[in-house]
């Protein structure tokens, strides 16, 4: 994998409601930060940006208003 894989994925949905591909790094960021409430979660909702070294940052977001950001 040579690009930033950003996926969004609702509940207990192994499936991601939502992918897409970054060449750019700093979009990836920008990207993944901007990402800051549970969208259409009944539960919570999970966003995970994979690196290109196969490193995966995870931010899990509850409709209840935590957020646990997982490295």
């Amino acid at each position: 994998m040579n690009n930033y894989k950003l996926t969004i994925r609702y509940d207990e949905n192994p499936e991601a409601v939502w992918e897409s591909e970054i060449i750019d790094e700093k979009n990836a960021w920008t990207q993944f930060l901007s990402i800051k409430d549970w969208g259409f979660a009944d539960e919570y909702s999970t966003v995970n940006l994979y690196t290109p070294s196969l490193k995966c940052y995870t931010k899990i977001f509850y409709r209840e208003g935590r957020r646990v950001v997982e490295r």
